[in-house]
């Protein structure tokens, strides 16, 4: 018997070389009474451990009686996983079905904005993260942190820094949050090349 979902959300993360890469955090909390395919299938997403995850929540969607929430949450985590192994049409498949299932669960926009950036699909992304921030449930701090930094890598520190602001706003306990607003903050170094063309 479950109560709530769990959703393996995923953040971006910014680096001097900016990818898509896992940094999971709870979308909502979730009560089993027992190991469920489900929530491994969710423990896999969180962990990102694809090879296992993928058959498990596989196993979940198959056989295990979830309702559509629940059910929502595991085509979201196993798209989750099937994007970190590179599989990005599957995982795009996945995250459909389960925004079709329950299409008010922000945290699903949320996860399918970081497969389009792994497709390079920056317009899409942007939708996706708009829509969650709309939606306003849970992952609202997930979906402006994610937005802050598809800002930064379109080149809009503005709007990014307004967004890590926001994140840390509403998720103060969140150091990655903390840490990307400190970072977006500090002034950029001049090179030494900057500095003899001044």
């Amino acid at each position: 018997m479950t109560a709530g979902y769990r959703i393996a959300s995923v953040l971006m993360l910014t680096g001097v070389v900016w990818l898509a890469l896992p940094l999971p955090v709870k979308a909502a909390e979730t009560v089993l009474l027992n190991e469920s395919l489900a929530y491994n299938c969710y423990r896999a997403a969180f962990r990102g451990d694809v090879g296992l995850g993928v058959d498990v929540c596989s196993e979940a969607i198959e056989h295990q009686a979830l309702g559509p929430e629940d059910l929502a949450a595991t085509y979201s985590n196993r798209g989750l996983l099937l994007s970190r192994g590179g599989e990005l049409k599957d995982a795009l498949k996945d995250h459909e079905k389960a925004i079709s299932i329950a299409p008010e669960l922000g945290s699903l926009y949320v996860n399918r904005s970081n497969t389009y950036v792994r497709a390079r699909r920056m317009k899409d992304a942007m939708d996706d993260l708009e829509t969650a921030i709309s939606i306003a449930d849970e992952s609202l701090a997930a979906a402006y942190y994610n937005r802050a930094l598809l800002f930064q890598r379109l080149g809009d520190g503005q709007a990014a820094r307004a967004d890590a602001e926001r994140a840390a706003e509403l998720s103060p306990e969140t150091e990655a949050y903390r840490q990307y607003l400190s970072d977006l903050n500090r002034p950029v170094p001049i090179s030494s090349e900057a500095k003899e063309a001044q």
